[in-house]
């Protein structure tokens, strides 16, 4: 028996996931899946890993070098004042040594260097070059990230690229974005 051509042979996997604890929904990007074993749900914090959708069927084949990144998406516990918690005051946050020590990978102020831009008038973007190890061999040594508030909780989103096959600044920076408008697009109208 011969079954019919459903689509071109793409790879089909999970492309959002509902964060039932938290009221978030997560959608990846095209081309992007969720890795399903890394949800994390509780009351207090969501969390979702999201890479190419081969690649994390184990499939080999030449990858766009924009989706040679690792995606996740952290959502925070609930906030005690989140009108304090702007872009603008984050923003001040960051460049702070205590602020750099928090976007270090081992806490060190001095291993961070990042540059910071708001976008929509409500996501803080920055693009962070940390030299301390990086936690998963491979990845890069710098990382983009945002961070918004939605539904009165802290949300992280981060692009990081892989080493070797490093997306530019440009892709990054605009996938991260992307990031953050679905995630508000899908949650902040609940």
């Amino acid at each position: 028996m011969t079954l019919p051509d459903l689509g071109g042979g793409a790879i089909k996997g999970q492309t959002s996931v509902r964060l039932a604890s938290s009221n978030f929904t997560v959608t990846a990007p095209d081309g992007f899946c969720v890795d399903e074993t890394s949800v994390k749900d509780t009351v207090k914090t969501g969390f979702v890993l999201m890479a190419d959708c081969a690649a994390l069927r184990g499939k080999k084949h030449k990858v766009d070098q924009s989706r040679s990144v690792l995606l996740t998406t952290t959502v925070a516990a609930p906030l005690e004042n989140p009108e304090s918690v702007t872009p603008q005051a984050l923003q001040k946050f960051f460049s702070t040594e205590q602020g750099r020590a928090v976007l270090s990978r081992n806490g060190d102020a001095v291993t961070v260097s990042a540059s910071m831009e708001i976008v929509d008038d409500d996501t803080l973007i920055l693009h962070i070059r940390d030299s301390s190890p990086v936690n998963i061999d491979g990845l890069s040594q710098d990382d983009w990230r945002a961070f918004t508030v939605i539904h009165n909780r802290l949300v992280t989103l981060s692009v990081t690229p892989f080493v070797g096959v490093t997306a530019s600044n440009t892709s990054a920076k605009a996938l991260v974005i992307q990031l953050a408008r679905l995630l508000l697009a899908e949650n902040v109208a609940q």
